[in-house]
């Protein structure tokens, strides 16, 4: 059999309560019919357990013909969709069958029957990624992050989901690493451009538990139907070849990165992937279960004051240079008092500057005196503080 038409289905097998073998069951059920697709890994909801299969069909009709493997890796004309899935509801005992998402012998179950999903876990990395940024992102809800430098950049790993947007305008790049359940999501965002606000970017699927149903013999139509099926299933599009060329400028890593995307999806892949983008792979060994490095520091946000304290240690955290010197509430009393003469220092210079210097005399008057209150006034602010510490010191 070679027909021209092809196409799939989403096959969506429920079992209310926790049901760890659920997979297995589906898989047998399947491959006892010689079905060809694949199967994804379980999926776990508050009061039930889902599983999703991909089934190649002869046609995209409504009640379509679906494809049977036989012995030799040839392909067949099996059972019509609706005959097929309701025997597979019987053999499975799954409570609900949703054909392309819609229950195939009544009302479709809602978020109260099914419950929740469980929680995604989060990790975003990029070389000049900066802790403010990400505490921003974070939004205004309560959220939890843990971030660490692991010699290639910042890492953090989030209670809640962050805003990539937010960390895109930032317009450097950087990878975010999403995993629900069994599946992970890489998204790679590049530098943009002028003409565009936001970074162009792509993203990377991979099923940690998807099996194929049948594993055809190499070489056999059915080998390659499945593996148009695949190609297929990763959603990559014409347009994502181009955007990442736009990502990656070494047209040998480029080329090893395209085979990798329309390749099966796997771990090893996917952190050799991340590498080829200029990011380290470790980071996908974090959101699989690798320990956290010791040198973690944990930043709590919700509502706008605790947010914007926390941004503002992280902002004071990746200061430097002269910046500094504009954060010096931690210091100590002597470094207080030398760092403050020097900023009284360099403020009367500055002020006789703008008073003589014919360049700056263009600056409006109140301008340069709310901006010379300000400057003694961090100054003496802080020279305060360093002598009323050193005082407390020698009375001790």
């Amino acid at each position: 059999m070679d027909s021209s038409e092809f196409s799939y289905l989403d096959i969506e097998f429920i079992f209310l309560g926790d049901q760890p073998e659920a997979a297995d069951v589906v898989r047998t059920a399947l491959a006892d019919r010689r079905l060809l697709g694949f199967v994804g890994g379980a999926v776990e909801r508050e009061h039930a357990t889902e599983v999703a299969a991909q089934i190649a069909t002869v046609s995209p009709a409504r009640d379509a013909v679906l494809y049977r493997v036989d012995a030799r890796g040839k392909l067949r004309e099996g059972s019509r969709v609706t005959k097929l899935v309701h025997e597979l509801k019987n053999s499975t005992q799954a409570d609900y069958v949703l054909l392309d998402g819609e229950e195939i012998d009544g009302p479709t179950p809602d978020e109260d029957v099914l419950g929740d999903y469980g929680s995604a876990t989060e990790l975003v990395h990029g070389r000049k990624l900066k802790g403010s940024e990400l505490v921003v992102a974070a939004g205004l809800e309560e959220n939890v992050l843990t971030l660490w430098n692991h010699g290639t950049g910042l890492m953090a790993m989030s209670a809640a989901p962050v805003d990539t947007v937010t960390i895109a305008r930032s317009n450097r790049p950087f990878l975010s690493l999403t995993r629900h359940g069994n599946t992970l999501s890489a998204l790679v965002t590049g530098v943009g451009s002028r003409r565009s606000y936001f970074p162009k970017s792509v993203r990377y699927f991979v099923d940690l538990e998807r099996t194929v149903i049948i594993e055809p013999e190499s070489g056999s139509p059915a080998a390659d139907r499945l593996a148009e099926l695949d190609a297929s299933l990763l959603g990559w599009e014409t347009e994502d070849d181009q955007t990442l060329g736009e990502i990656i400028s070494d047209q040998s890593k480029l080329q090893e990165a395209l085979a990798l995307v329309k390749a099966p999806g796997n771990l090893k892949n996917l952190k050799r992937f991340v590498a080829l983008l200029g990011f380290d792979p470790r980071s996908v060994d974090y959101l699989t279960g690798k320990p956290l490095p010791e040198n973690i520091r944990v930043v709590a946000t919700g509502g706008p004051v605790k947010t914007l304290k926390a941004a503002l240690a992280e902002h004071e955290r990746e200061a430097s240079g002269i910046a500094k010197l504009l954060y010096r509430g931690g210091w100590g009393p002597k470094a207080l008092i030398t760092s403050s003469l020097a900023v009284l220092g360099s403020g009367a210079l500055a002020h006789l500057a703008l008073a003589k210097c014919p360049k700056l005399s263009s600056v409006p008057k109140p301008l340069r005196n709310l901006l010379m209150i300000a400057w003694y006034a961090d100054g003496l602010y802080y020279l305060g503080k360093g002598l009323l510490g050193a005082a407390k010191a020698r009375s001790k």
